[in-house]
């Protein structure tokens, strides 16, 4: 059996609240004395009872992340992030994938809840009033990222619709005069598209002021095989993607057709995934502040807020990075 911190505040000569501040790390103990108890962790061996200290705390130092896949890079950077800034402040991770299945959701946030996690940060796939009531129920603190929920919960995301909107004027300044929007709008009927739906927005709010302009939804799974029937000769014509990954997806297939980027038909994609600095031409996208977006989350789900207070509905700033494809 190992030894407890009674243990240590015998064989230390010193009281339990000084070897707490020595193992967490905090004032109101002189440095000599710390090093001496820490020496002692060492000798002895001392573990910390987990078990023993989440009974007392109520809490677990864990959180969990539910993302809705791993293929898409954004959502790896976004995981590698949290799982940076959560072991920096000695949380540890729980990570679920949903894959855009509301089943499979609940389930992870259900078991989540279950294992007594301080929180959980998500990504949320469904929506709705049965929804936020089945949130609700879990009894843990959950932050929504990139799709919203419901004003009851805390939120950090884009300002898509904007940013969308000022890609599109200029892209429009640039004289093309039909735009497609590629997002998976037609995907998951009344799922939580919430970030897609915005950007879409934001396109049509821009062609919408310029008679003559053009501008048209690409919704579906197929929309490779949709813009095949497109003549890009017939108007300058840009193609305006929901995420990266369509516009490289696109991309592939107008070079495996012949059809020249920017020269036919221009293109322009959304998250500014690392894949795109292999890609020529240069794709131009929105940057997407995952780091930014990572610490702004975590911090709403672990810090402490006013429970009578608004939850924080944080949107932001993402950035244009115009590149060779328009």
């Amino acid at each position: 059996m190992g030894i407890t911190t009674k243990d240590l505040a015998r064989l230390c000569g010193v009281s339990l609240g000084t070897i707490d501040r020595a193992l967490r790390n905090r004032p109101g103990i002189r440095p000599e004395t710390r090093q001496m108890i820490l020496e002692k962790v060492r000798e002895y061996g001392y573990k910390p009872n987990i078990v023993a200290r989440n009974l007392k705390t109520r809490r677990t130092s864990e959180v969990g992340l539910v993302v809705h896949d791993l293929d898409n890079e954004f959502f790896a950077e976004f995981v590698n992030a949290v799982q940076e800034i959560a072991w920096q402040r000695d949380f540890f991770l729980q990570i679920a994938v949903s894959r855009r299945d509301e089943k499979r959701e609940r389930t992870a946030l259900e078991h989540m809840a279950g294992r007594n996690v301080d929180g959980i940060l998500l990504f949320p796939t469904s929506r709705g009033d049965s929804f936020d009531e089945f949130l609700r129920g879990l009894g843990r603190p959950v932050v929504t990222v990139a799709n919203r929920v419901s004003p009851r919960w805390p939120f950090v995301g884009l300002s898509d619709r904007a940013i969308q909107r000022e890609a599109t004027r200029e892209i429009i300044r640039r004289g093309y005069t039909r735009l497609f929007f590629v997002g998976p709008l037609c995907v998951a009927p009344g799922g939580n598209l919430y970030e897609i739906e915005e950007r879409y927005a934001g396109l049509r709010e821009a062609v919408d002021e310029q008679p003559g302009v053009e501008g048209r939804l690409v919704g579906g799974t197929d929309y490779v095989e949709e813009l095949r029937g497109v003549d890009f000769a017939e108007r300058r014509t840009a193609i305006v993607c929901g995420s990266d990954i369509f516009a490289l997806e696109i991309l592939n297939d107008l070079r495996s057709r012949g059809i020249r980027v920017p020269q036919d038909v221009g293109l322009m994609g959304f998250d500014s995934i690392d894949a795109l600095r292999y890609v020529q031409p240069r794709i131009s996208t929105v940057e997407y502040p995952v780091r930014r977006m990572s610490e702004v989350a975590f911090s709403l789900l672990v810090d402490p807020r006013d429970p009578a207070a608004e939850p924080p509905s944080i949107e932001l700033p993402p950035r244009i990075l115009w590149g060779d494809s328009l």
